[in-house]
């Protein structure tokens, strides 16, 4: 995959919610933006502001290069209590910016000295003949091994994540080296396990979704053991953004069952509310028609100039992250919102085609067989008409679900964090601007978790994932002696 389409990937693993002020919800009041423009200083410094822009007049999409004016910031302040001192020293105030600053991890998904190896884990029964996905009935994941006895660490990312690119690797390196075997799985919402292990053929169900992770798992292990001859100490799991929420159901499962004794989870900026996110995205996608198909071309096109333009860049040294955030932050938020929706919405068009191989509901025209039509009718799928044509008419059939409201209720973070809170092997992760919530919610979120959460002020949507302070604080929630070590190294 060349630097283009690392980026997408990168995208549509790390960035499920990039930022913005959406409708208010009942759940509490909607979190205000910070300011537009990235706050750049030292961490004992002031941090400065901008203000907010407007979207680009409909005659243009340039990316503005003016200097925007200072405007006081929302005080994200919390109680000693609350918040993680270490985050006060993240450099980025704009939670639009620093959302954009973890979709720049690792595009490539190159780690440079550590050796990656594909394993191929089988799939489900009669997922390997299906028309024009004859071969591919199998799980491909990521394994970064140790010439020796370790514990495995397994990393699940965000919506439709492969196993090969995007924050998922930057994390591969960072726990590699740190002396775990290091496996990474697809998204559920990645056409590759939609078809190979999605029992419903139609991901999205987080239930469904964390039972389809977790006997992927157990094969993956068995894979690892009897033909890789791996030498496992114990197996920790990082889930990430919705791999955390996946991650969250996957502790509730294997503590009830105990069939692979995972010892540690950290989630990572998990959603509490899919239809939320969803509904953000489809309103920053419906952009696109007031901008028409050119003009929304060339936003891209400079989007992914200023990517390539850095391609040879170490992406997770905090100055090339700088330098490629300084470029992008010329974007209004709106601007920015819309390439991100542009971009996980390029999930969709393999994941429909997967869907209507394994249950064809006759929404595509063309023949089984003619792949690339079919997947050319599968564009103009939205997440909107995947969750309403496609997925809730699956679940309805098979008996997963009743209806749509069941389906929200019983997939939620909510309904199941007193089995969360109960089990001293979860801790949760997160950022008091991370725009898929409320600050509300997330302060409600660390009153309920306690102990068990570390909520830093800054960092937006899995923005603190690469900022090294950081880093060797998550490190140290799998071992202390992790972090120590590492803080020695680095002085």
């Amino acid at each position: 995959m060349d630097t283009r389409m690392g980026f997408l990937a990168s995208l549509l693993a790390g960035a499920l919610v990039v930022a913005g002020a959406p409708p208010a919800r009942a759940q509490g009041q909607t979190i205000q933006r910070c300011s537009e423009a990235m706050a750049r200083s030292e961490p004992t410094a002031p941090c400065r502001d901008s203000s907010a822009s407007a979207v680009s007049a409909p005659d243009s999409v340039e990316a503005s290069s003016e200097p925007r004016a200072s405007t006081p910031m929302l005080d994200l302040r919390l109680s000693p209590s609350a918040a993680d001192s270490i985050g006060y020293g993240y450099p980025y105030r704009d939670p639009v910016i620093a959302t954009i600053s973890s979709a720049l991890v690792n595009v490539d998904g190159i780690t440079p000295g550590v050796k990656r190896q594909v394993v191929h884990v089988p799939g489900l029964p009669g997922r390997n003949r299906l028309p024009g996905l004859e071969g591919r009935g199998y799980v491909s994941v990521a394994l970064y091994r140790q010439h020796h006895p370790a514990p495995l660490m397994v990393i699940l990312s965000g919506i439709g994540s492969s196993a090969y690119f995007g924050v998922g690797t930057n994390m591969a390196a960072l726990f590699h080296r740190a002396g775990f075997h290091v496996l990474i799985l697809p998204s559920p919402m990645n056409w590759d396990f939609a078809l190979a292990a999605s029992r419903s053929g139609a991901p999205g169900y987080t239930p469904a979704d964390a039972r389809d992770v977790y006997d992927t798992l157990r094969r993956a292990l068995t894979v690892l053991r009897e033909r890789h001859g791996l030498e496992i100490r114990g197996v920790d799991f990082l889930g990430i953004s919705l791999g955390a929420l996946e991650g969250a159901y996957l502790s509730v499962l294997d503590a009830e069952e105990g069939r692979i004794g995972i010892q540690r989870y950290v989630l990572v900026n998990p959603p509490t509310d899919l239809d939320y996110a969803f509904a953000t995205l489809e309103q920053w996608l419906a952009s696109r028609a007031a901008l028409g198909p050119e003009r929304a071309a060339r936003l891209r096109g400079k989007a992914l100039a200023i990517v390539e333009a850095h391609a040879e860049d170490h992406r997770s040294d905090p100055a090339a992250i700088e330098s490629t955030v300084e470029d992008f932050s010329v974007f209004t938020t709106e601007q920015l919102q819309y390439l991100i929706a542009q971009y996980v919405q390029m999930v969709f068009p393999e994941l429909v085609y997967v869907t209507q191989a394994i249950h064809d509901q006759h929404l595509l025209s063309a023949p089984r067989g003619e792949v690339r039509q079919r997947l050319a009718e599968a564009r103009a799928f939205t997440m909107k008409d995947y969750t309403e044509k496609i997925a809730l008419p699956t679940w309805q059939r098979t008996g997963i679900v009743a209806d749509s409201a069941t389906a929200s209720q019983g997939g939620s973070l909510a309904a199941i964090l007193d089995r969360l809170r109960g089990n001293p092997r979860v801790h949760i992760v997160h950022s008091a601007d991370d725009v898929l919530d409320d600050r509300a919610s997330i302060e409600e979120l660390k009153a309920i978790m306690g102990e068990q959460m570390t909520l830093y002020p800054y960092g937006g949507h899995l923005g603190t994932l690469w900022y090294p302070p950081i880093r060797t604080r998550m490190l140290g929630l799998f071992d202390p002696a992790l972090e120590a070590r590492r803080e020695r190294r680095e002085r």
